[in-house]
């Protein structure tokens, strides 16, 4: 009874040592087998067959690594070195996109807690509309309150965006309204 090492049949990669007997005199291995012990195996390292079934190599294995390449989410998924433009660190994003990107959410947060005040039940566009024509006629005296408070909070907010000076002073403002 033969022993023999089977590899995956797409990597070539080294799967695993099983006694074999053949079915037949005549069979001399199962596909992707072969009588080649693999070498010790490494840390970091996948034990693959080259092409010629002659030789084990050790090529390193990074499979499901996670990273970025030049600037882009990646993870490794095939056997071998790192891909070119490979880092573990995500890229800095500049002070003026986080900060535009702050203000984007400050505008929204606005136009929804201004949508809130208006339409509590429904603050679809045209619910927002009609009520807030209604709350004009009927009680614009409340309404300009609550612009006046949801402007003044905004305008907290924008200073503040204006102020920081990291990137990590801008993630940290906390964008909320008064309703």
């Amino acid at each position: 009874m033969p022993t023999i090492h089977t590899y995956d049949a797409r990597t070539r990669e080294y799967l695993k040592t099983v006694d074999w007997t053949p079915p037949n005199e005549w069979v001399a291995l199962p596909a992707d087998a072969t009588t080649l012990p693999p070498p010790a195996s490494l840390a970091g390292f996948a034990r693959v067959l080259n092409l010629a079934g002659d030789v084990w190599e050790h090529v390193e294995d990074h499979r499901g690594k996670a990273g970025f390449i030049d600037g882009q989410p990646h993870t490794v998924r095939d056997l071998g070195p790192l891909p070119a433009g490979w880092s573990d660190t995500a890229p800095e994003v500049p002070l003026v996109r986080v900060k535009a990107t702050k203000r984007a959410e400050i505008t929204a947060g606005h136009d929804a807690a201004l949508a809130g005040v208006v339409a509590i039940s429904d603050p679809t566009p045209t619910v927002v509309a009609v009520e807030a024509a209604l709350l004009a006629t009927t009680d614009s005296t409340g309404l300009a309150y609550a612009r006046q408070k949801l402007a003044t909070r905004r305008a907290e907010l924008e200073a503040m965006v204006e102020a920081a000076q990291t990137v990590e002073a801008v993630m940290a403002i906390a964008v909320n309204y008064p309703v």
